[in-house]
């Protein structure tokens, strides 16, 4: 009898979790990937955002969140990551949960 709720407890602590907020993220930067918003601003984009009013999207407030957004972005375009991936687990992140959120972002 002891033994389902052993392997339930072992397979729920080797299951990368994140939480509902960083689950947003992910989804914003996904979605932020598909659209192009993610990019470099040149001189067009500027005199677009001058004569329109129109600004590019703000880096989130919170670093740790920010790195998981960027971390998706160049996931989705196929840029290289070590960078971000050592950030990540600076900020607390477990190897699990980055390779999870980098195969959910392909």
């Amino acid at each position: 009898m002891t033994m389902p709720a052993q392997s339930r407890s072992a397979t729920q602590a080797a299951t990368p979790t994140l939480s509902a907020l960083e689950w947003k993220v992910v989804s914003l930067a996904m979605r932020e990937a598909e659209s192009g918003s993610i990019e470099r601003r040149g001189w067009l984009s500027r005199w677009i955002e001058g004569s329109t009013g129109i600004r590019p999207k703000l880096p989130l407030a919170d670093p740790r969140l920010e790195t998981l957004r960027r971390f998706v972005g160049r996931v989705r375009a196929r840029a290289d990551v070590s960078d971000l991936k050592n950030r990540l687990v600076e900020f607390g992140f477990d190897p699990g949960q980055i390779s999870a959120v980098a195969l959910i972002a392909r």
